[in-house]
């Protein structure tokens, strides 16, 4: 015969299951080793492993501990992240700038010195309207030489943009900025007096702009070559560039 005690001992010991022969009897504990606030449980069947409650409250407490463990992120619950750990708004969230990019300041006509040739190009790049000047960079020095193989002076040329004051640069302006430019274009023509307009870039050779080219330039002869900063790039073209400057410089040796 053996105590229900050791049946609970050998359970909380992690022992496993103790089998018994069934003409085994179990004795109650004694009551001096009770515990005095709860009374010992009763024995388990033979043939069924012994549980106890505080084995049992055990593994609900273990379940638990688990379960909440799954709830939280890398350790961190999210409602206790510093605010540098969370996630940053996008670009895409960001407040767009509304402040307009700086430009060139118009040209005011009083101020324009008789010139031999106009020099046009569709709108300040963007160097230019960092430094507030047209061809301000390697392009103005490569404009420069150009005029100085057909014996022009920088002083010669009166340099100018079509579209001067574009909130946002762009290499094409649309049909009505280029319209509204253009009595600000003949009056700079008037006033420099001169005797061609040289264009510089590819969008002067689009055939819907030929209209308005002759609106601004009548009776003066006028020429097309790339922009320097594109023979900067395309030094090839430079070819074609030089023969429209030799039918520039006939016209201003005549």
């Amino acid at each position: 015969m053996l105590s229900s005690r050791y049946l609970h001992l050998h359970e909380a010991l992690g022992l496993g299951p103790m089998w018994l022969k069934q003409s085994a009897k179990v004795l109650p504990a004694q009551a001096a080793t009770a515990a005095p606030s709860s009374p010992a449980p009763a024995a388990a069947p033979a043939d069924k492993p012994v549980a106890t409650r505080a084995s049992a409250d055990a593994r609900l407490s273990a379940m638990a501990a688990v379960n909440t463990a799954r709830s939280v992120s890398d350790g961190i619950e999210a409602s206790a992240q510093r605010p540098s750990e969370k996630s940053l708004p996008t670009p895409a969230d960001a407040e767009p700038s509304t402040q307009p990019a700086p430009t060139v300041a118009p040209v005011i006509t009083a101020d324009i010195q008789p010139a031999r040739v106009m020099v046009v190009s569709i709108c300040p790049a963007l160097e230019d309207s960092a430094a507030g000047q047209l061809f301000s960079g390697d392009a103005g020095v490569l404009l420069d030489n150009m005029l100085a193989a057909i014996n022009l002076k920088p002083t010669d040329a009166h340099k100018t943009a079509w579209v001067k004051t574009a909130a946002v640069f762009t290499p094409t302006p649309s049909a009505e900025q280029i319209a509204d430019a253009l009595p600000q274009l003949q009056a700079e023509l008037a006033a420099a007096q001169a005797q061609s307009v040289l264009f510089l870039g590819q969008i002067f050779e689009q055939p819907h702009h030929a209209d308005i080219i002759r609106g601004l330039c009548g009776n003066t002869p006028h020429f097309i070559i790339p922009h320097p900063a594109r023979l900067l790039r395309q030094p090839q073209l430079k070819r074609n560039a030089w023969t429209e400057l030799k039918k520039l410089k006939q016209i201003l040796s005549g």
